[in-house]
């Protein structure tokens, strides 16, 4: 990337997912083992942090759209500095509702006023690749804090996840010191607009309108339902359950999948330029597709091979998920006005919001209930559907919201 300001940015990013990727899988652990919550209340926290984060992204939308994603990001840091910090700390079930309700309104806009400060600092032409970056990074933060928390981590003890989480608080302040780096105009709207030019009035109503953005909503829906959604709950209870994989050999199958996500999202940016994106995120669902008909192949072996059989699977989730992560945000991000590019990125964070709600939901209806093949038709066929569904919708975008026939050298 030629903009130092979103090179910077990323590396805030970077140092900020370092940090989550410490806290990140034990918020469950932690809530029913270590402050001893119980596991059906913890369910229902989980749940209503999905309902909040739903509800609130809307507004994180128009307060970017209003303010500029640089006051919304700074708003939000410093709400995730605080409230990370205090999650270490709370000791009954009203204060564990208050605290993540508290980082869920904070988390709202933090997504979609990021992508739209990335967007806005890097010419058109760069925005795969700065996505691309983006992920990588995070992928890379999260593989390593994971690795490092698993080592200092005891459920024996309190102190230790304080200790992670005060961790993981400082590294949203050294986040914080980085946005407030970037000038105040980094990011907001006069600063990709004429001065002087009139800004077209617009809202929610607008977005809602625009029926290319509806439709690819929808298909991410059932994409992520059935993929991404999948991989902590319904992947994880299906390869110990049905296929008698140790659970301490789940962290080997998701080492696989960010090592692919590192190493391979930079190849993946060589043959993504120019190309119909539609056809790209068709094979993406496709490969996540075949993944799972992999995983599932851990129900009908035994021992190292089912482990094997649950490494290779998300290692090829991985791939799929580096065609992906550069493609989805450029795709709405061209289909977004300028003045409405918050509100649209919102849209696309309450596509994964219901999918995190819905995905979990099915695994735990079917798997929970000894229907391991329905898991497996559902996740198999949803993602296969949701393939055809992403070629069908290429009729509906303009060629350059589809990205073909675009390079990296064009103006």
């Amino acid at each position: 990337m030629s903009h130092p300001l979103a090179r910077r940015l990323i590396l805030g990013i970077a140092f900020s997912a370092l940090g989550s990727g410490l806290t990140m899988p034990f918020l469950y652990v932690y809530l029913a083992q270590v402050r001893g919550i119980p596991t059906q209340t913890v369910g229902l926290i989980f749940a209503w942090m999905g309902v909040v984060s739903f509800l609130g992204a809307p507004l994180g939308g128009t307060l970017i759209d209003r303010f500029g994603p640089r006051a919304v990001m700074l708003v939000g840091l410093v709400v995730e500095a605080v409230t990370t910090y205090l999650i270490g700390h709370v000791a009954t079930v009203g204060q564990a509702l208050v605290v993540v309700t508290a980082i869920c309104l904070g988390t709202v806009g933090l997504y979609p006023a990021t992508t739209a400060m990335l967007t806005r600092l890097v010419p058109e032409t760069e925005r795969e690749r700065a996505y691309a970056v983006q992920f990588m990074l995070m992928n890379a933060g999260f593989g390593i804090g994971g690795l490092v928390s698993s080592v200092l981590v005891d459920t024996s003890s309190v102190e230790s996840f304080q200790r992670l989480y005060l961790i993981d608080a400082l590294s949203y302040v050294g986040y914080i010191v980085v946005v407030m780096s970037l000038p105040r105009s980094a990011g907001s709207l006069a600063s990709v607009t004429d001065s002087g030019s009139e800004v077209p009035a617009g809202g929610w109503r607008e977005v809602l309108a625009d029926r290319a953005m509806l439709r690819f909503m929808m298909v991410c829906v059932v994409v992520v339902t059935f993929g991404y959604a999948q991989m902590e709950a319904g992947f994880a209870a299906y390869v110990t359950e049905t296929g008698g994989v140790p659970a301490s050999r789940l962290g080997w199958a998701f080492a696989a999948n960010t090592t692919v996500i590192v190493l391979g999202q930079l190849l993946a940016l060589r043959f993504i330029p120019g190309r119909s994106r539609t056809r790209l995120l068709a094979l993406a669902a496709l490969i996540w597709s075949v993944a799972w008909l992999v995983v599932a192949m851990t129900g009908r072996v035994d021992g190292a091979a089912a482990v094997g059989f649950a490494v290779v699977g998300l290692g090829l989730f991985g791939i799929g998920e580096t065609v992906w992560a550069p493609v989805v945000p450029a795709l709405v991000n061209d289909l977004a006005p300028e003045h409405l590019r918050g509100r649209y990125n919102a849209a696309l964070s309450m596509v994964w919001t219901t999918a995190s709600v819905l995905g979990p939901a099915t695994a735990g209806l079917l798997l929970g209930n000894g229907r391991a093949g329905l898991w497996v038709a559902a996740t198999v066929g949803g993602t296969g559907v949701a393939s055809l569904l992403f070629v069908r919708l290429r009729r509906h975008l303009t060629p350059r919201a589809d990205g073909r026939g675009r390079t990296v050298t064009d103006e």
